[in-house]
């Protein structure tokens, strides 16, 4: 026997959308715009038929709902951000629009799983702006560190040294025998570099993050100290 077809389920189906004010729970449309609501199971429990739970176990829904609900048609809603990655070029494709991208966003949805797109659709999936704010910062990140490598500020000794001040701190790059090194405050770091570029590119992320005065400072020079320093070697 269908038990969909019974007349204790037709009652209990008509109860529940009545409950819900004839309208889909998720979308709010109503017969009246030409949907066909079902009632959704929240939950199933063995021997028990269709009719025989309480109102609070089901909702009423449209059918593109219900099919979302069980996974049938990728959900709308209920997706967070998890992760962004730079690939360095237009070698990516988002899983929703099919447009090339540089900038992937993973998104994940606890019944549907894990899709890569584009800022916008992120922002779409998620209904928020996370994806935009973060685009739209680091491309701001980006572009100081553009202006900070090629800034004017950056004095060369005559000898292959440049130096420069930075946010209080004395930076000077020199070219050892097994690559570039960076001097902050007068304290040589271990790492060595293939190019100055990549050195300047280290001394601003490193500055930027806040990581380079935290280390000074666990090194026993104060902000004001850093500043002190500063302009003894610079004047400024």
């Amino acid at each position: 026997m269908n038990h969909y077809r019974h007349a204790n389920w037709v009652q209990f189906r008509n109860d529940v959308i009545l409950l819900h004010g004839g309208c889909c729970s998720r979308c709010l449309r109503s017969a009246a715009d030409g949907i066909v609501l079902q009632v959704h199971h929240k939950r199933y429990i063995q021997g028990r038929l269709p009719w025989e739970y309480s109102n609070s176990d089901c909702e009423a829904l449209c059918k593109g709902c219900h099919a979302v609900e069980h996974g049938h048609i990728m959900p709308r809603s209920g997706w967070t951000w998890i992760g962004v990655d730079d690939l360095g070029d237009l070698v990516g494709e988002c899983e929703l629009c099919g447009t090339e991208l540089r900038y992937v966003y993973a998104v994940e949805h606890g019944a549907w799983g894990a899709l890569a797109v584009g800022t916008d659709c992120c922002d779409r999936l998620t209904q928020s702006t996370v994806a935009s704010e973060y685009h739209a910062k680091y491309i701001k990140l980006v572009e100081a560190r553009k202006r900070f490598v090629s800034s004017k500020r950056w004095t060369s000794d005559g000898h292959g040294s440049l130096s420069i001040m930075q946010k209080g701190i004395v930076v000077r790059i020199a070219q050892m025998d097994d690559g570039f090194a960076i001097t902050m405050n007068g304290k040589t770091g271990k790492l060595r570099f293939g190019s100055v570029l990549d050195a300047k590119i280290r001394v601003f992320n490193v500055i930027a993050s806040g990581e380079a005065g935290q280390f000074l400072q666990r090194n026993g020079l104060n902000l004001q100290q850093l500043r002190t320093r500063a302009w003894l070697e610079f004047g400024v």
